[in-house]
């Protein structure tokens, strides 16, 4: 009986995509890789916090990341393997997204 329900939660558990931020994408294959919380790494910086832009690349090929057209004053910024919303004026982070890249 326990084989079964083992066998039942490993069905069920590999139905489901992983959560966005548990997902890092293989750069060969471009597939989500599940990343156990406990060897997630922190992003380099906060929602609020003062953004780097001369620091960092902006990102100008939105289709590469699959993110959606800038509406607003911000742009997209990548740091590692994050990519940050960022105001254009005050270069505050406004959203993190967790994206490994290919």
């Amino acid at each position: 009986m326990s084989r079964l329900l083992a066998s039942l939660a490993l069905v069920v558990a590999t139905a489901f995509p992983a959560s966005a931020q548990n997902c890092r994408i293989d750069v060969r294959s471009g597939k989500c890789i599940f990343v156990p919380t406990g060897q997630q790494t922190p992003p380099d910086f906060a929602v609020g916090d003062a953004f780097p832009i001369y620091d960092h690349s902006m990102i100008l090929d939105l289709e590469r990341y699959g993110l959606p057209p800038v509406d607003g004053a911000w742009r997209y910024y990548r740091s590692g393997p994050d990519i940050y919303k960022v105001d254009a004026n005050t270069y505050r982070v406004l959203d993190i997204l967790r994206y490994a890249g290919r």
